[in-house]
């Protein structure tokens, strides 16, 4: 069950091994393991097996333990499920998903496959990958389906599968996915759902672009980011992560509408700024994501 926020989910295809190693040692916050794209079909069978085993060592190094299966549309997904879910597994990262109905097929199926594997029920959660446009239009009723749905990622990548149906072109200042991202923000936030994921950024020598991405995706509201490369992790966390002068500035917002209220005012001045019941809230919560980020380190 995701718990907290994670800043960088690293990709790891399944059969890797040796990156798999170095990605536990990494600054990732969580790593999924794909058994999707960066997967052969035939190499399917083995890396349901790779994941599964890698799955507690993901988790008892402290880091969520993400599984991309494959898509409902596809042969593999039950098997996948079948394989992956387990102690120590934080969520499956469910791609493609176009309607509720298939993001409910998996929860069915995550929801037989728990106590069978010494699991409370709902430890698992589902994370739907909003690539599609039929799951664009559709995202609000996606996103609303199911407790599971904690986090999600908002299908953003260079040339991926929201470019392509969209016939977009891509562009290194990302007017092209701002809508795309506001959306499912929106439509996410409307949800409850408390953990959107942005990604990704696939040009790996510009680092440059990357911090401008991240932070702009901070910026619209998302809580972390995918990552395709080890490079890009420090960017990543940093850009995530509640910089000192704005925790600074949100405990004194808290403190000074907290001493209006002990007055009976409704509304306080904090440095010529007029501090209201919303500002209170919103600083709180700010508060609080940066107190979960610091006891997930």
């Amino acid at each position: 069950m995701q718990t907290r926020p994670y800043r960088s989910i690293l990709f790891v295809p399944a059969t890797r091994e040796r990156w798999i190693a170095k990605a536990i040692e990494s600054a990732a916050d969580a790593i999924i393991l794909d058994l999707e794209d960066a997967i052969a079909d035939h190499e399917k069978a083995p890396a349901r097996a790779a994941a599964a085993a890698a799955i507690e060592r993901v988790a008892a190094a402290g880091k969520g333990a993400f599984v991309r299966v494959n898509a409902v549309s596809t042969p593999h997904w039950l098997k996948d499920l079948e394989a992956v879910v387990r102690p120590g597994l934080t969520a499956v990262a469910l791609p493609k998903v176009d309607d509720p109905g298939q993001l409910l097929a998996a929860d069915h199926v995550i929801t037989a496959l728990e106590p069978a594997v010494g699991l409370a029920p709902g430890s698992v959660d589902v994370q739907p990958l909003m690539e599609t446009a039929a799951g664009l239009v559709d995202a609000a009723r996606i996103l609303a389906a199911s407790p599971r749905v904690r986090s999600y990622f908002a299908g953003s990548a260079k040339d991926g599968d929201m470019n392509r149906e969209l016939n977009q072109r891509w562009t290194r200042e990302g007017r092209e996915s701002l809508f795309v991202r506001s959306k499912l923000l929106l439509d996410g936030r409307a949800a409850g759902v408390p953990y959107p994921i942005s990604g990704t950024w696939s040009d790996l020598g510009d680092l440059e672009g990357f911090r401008d991405f991240a932070r702009e995706s901070r910026d619209l509201g998302y809580v972390g980011i995918y990552v395709i490369h080890p490079s890009h992790l420090e960017i990543a966390n940093q850009a995530f992560t509640p910089s000192a002068s704005e925790v600074a500035r949100c405990r004194a917002i808290v403190d000074a509408f907290a001493a209006a209220q002990r007055q009976g005012q409704g509304s306080a001045r904090l440095e010529d700024v007029m501090i209201d019941k919303a500002m209170d809230e919103r600083a709180k919560a700010l508060l609080a994501l940066a107190e979960a980020i610091g006891e997930g380190r």
